[in-house]
């Protein structure tokens, strides 16, 4: 994320204790002591010797949701103090941020003396059920009508969250006003992005030196309500599954992702439109067959030969 404020919660290391922290009280699986002992322990909060780490954010963080959700001891008030104390230290990681961060824990260090109104409530996750399966076709439709398809290539489901598994999704260079069938998939490409113009209509070398199979991870993000979970899952149920394929082995997954989506239209389209006029550079470098589990064939017996009798 890149984020970094003078605020308690305004930089990754920060939330990254924060939302761990807030994850585990969500589950409701473990006692509210065994969530702050889970969260010290993770995030290396103590040495061996017991004694506390001072990494200021994580150790800020800690106290911040320990204080929302009505636990938080002497011990961490403590640790706070010491923290702010140590203004020179501040100082020293923060520089020209650094009187607007002491300001900060100042009025944090005040605002934790006092226990919250109300502890702060469990927030219900909505979780998305994704009908589909690694290998299948799925039918999108462009804006101008004409038929695409994407292939589901893999699912990382690493994150905590269902609704943050990656989705890897490909797009094919099917591009067509006839519904493809599922020998018109096998026999279609991975698309390749290599189009591209200046404002003056000149090539641009970019997607030319660097062509760009066209694979996005996406994940289904933070869902609000029963509400819009239907709505997702009946918009997935719309699209039509063509056939399923069998992979071997698959191209190179990108690093970076988006939110859910399905369609390409408009690379796709763009690249269309720029093959029309540059035949030279279409780049048919990843044929799906290439990529497709071959199945064994299996040889026929020989037929045995019946006993004929001669007269």
């Amino acid at each position: 994320m890149g984020t970094w404020s003078a605020e308690i919660l305004g930089n990754d290391s920060a939330m990254d204790v924060y939302g761990f922290f807030e994850k585990l009280y969500n589950k409701q699986e473990l006692s509210i002591d065994e969530i702050k002992r889970d969260t010290l322990s993770k995030f290396g909060l103590f040495n061996d010797n017991n004694e506390p780490v001072y990494g200021n954010e994580e150790w800020l963080a800690y106290a911040f949701a320990c204080w929302e959700y009505k636990a938080i001891d002497n011990e961490t008030i403590k640790i706070v103090a010491n923290i702010l104390n140590d203004k020179d230290d501040i100082k020293e990681d923060w520089e020209e941020l650094a009187n607007e961060r002491i300001k900060e824990i100042e009025l944090f260090y005040i605002k934790i003396q006092t226990p919250p109104k109300r502890k702060k409530r469990i927030k219900k996750e909505y979780i998305v059920e994704i009908p589909f399966k690694i290998g299948d076709c799925i039918l999108t439709t462009c804006e101008n009508g004409k038929y695409s398809i994407t292939i589901l290539l893999d699912i990382n489901k690493k994150k905590d969250s269902q609704n943050m598994w990656t989705y890897y999704f490909a797009t094919t260079r099917i591009y067509s006003e006839d519904k493809p069938t599922p020998e018109t998939i096998k026999n279609s490409h991975f698309l390749v992005v290599n189009y591209g113009e200046t404002w003056e209509g000149e090539i641009t070398n970019y997607y030319i030196e660097n062509p760009t199979v066209w694979i996005r991870g996406s994940f289904m993000g933070s869902i609000k309500n029963e509400t819009e979970k239907q709505e997702k899952e009946k918009e997935l149920l719309g699209y039509e599954i063509i056939t399923n394929l069998n992979f071997t082995t698959i191209p190179e997954l990108p690093k970076s992702f988006g939110y859910f989506r399905l369609d390409s239209d408009y690379f796709i389209k763009n690249q269309s439109k720029w093959e029309e006029q540059n035949t030279n550079i279409i780049d048919l470098s990843y044929p799906i067959k290439n990529y497709l589990e071959i199945p064994e064939i299996v040889k026929e017996k020989p037929k045995k030969k019946k006993w004929q009798f001669w007269k």
